[in-house]
């Protein structure tokens, strides 16, 4: 396995997986708001690849210059339980260290129990006092 930066020839493969594993894909997930992330910060947008050069995993992170974001960390099914989410954690909270993160946070669904328990794993905490709003400024 080896981990690099996302490339966008990447695209459909990654949105492929997300779909995979049930992602909920949102207006900014399209063609153009990845290139837009990509101008902001594309060191934070991770895959990871088997030895057949296959995505088996990503993570989009972001870094808003006080904190960091994980997003859509999605691994394929029949690799999971193999370190992929791990590893790919691992390397976006170090390169979130090098900006100046002092803390990363991450948004999942209460439904999403194995996300959670991945999360809770890796010593990051609940929440449950926030609550997540949110408005579309774009109407697709």
């Amino acid at each position: 396995m080896s981990i690099r930066t996302f490339c966008l020839r990447d695209y459909e493969e990654v949105v492929e997986l997300w779909k995979r594993v049930g992602l909920i894909l949102r207006p900014g997930d399209d063609i153009e708001g990845i290139k837009l992330k990509l101008e902001r910060d594309p060191d934070l947008f991770l895959v990871s690849e088997d030895a057949n050069h296959e995505i088996i995993g990503v993570v989009m992170g972001a870094w808003d210059g006080r904190r960091g974001w994980i997003n859509h960390l999605a691994v394929r099914p029949d690799h999971r339980r193999e370190g992929v989410g791990k590893a790919l954690t691992d390397e976006l909270e170090r390169r979130l260290l090098r900006k100046g993160a002092a803390k990363v946070n991450a948004q999942i669904y209460e439904w999403n129990k194995n996300s959670l328990d991945f999360f809770k794993s890796r010593g990051y905490e609940v929440h449950s006092e926030l609550v997540m709003i949110g408005k579309m400024l774009r109407k697709e």
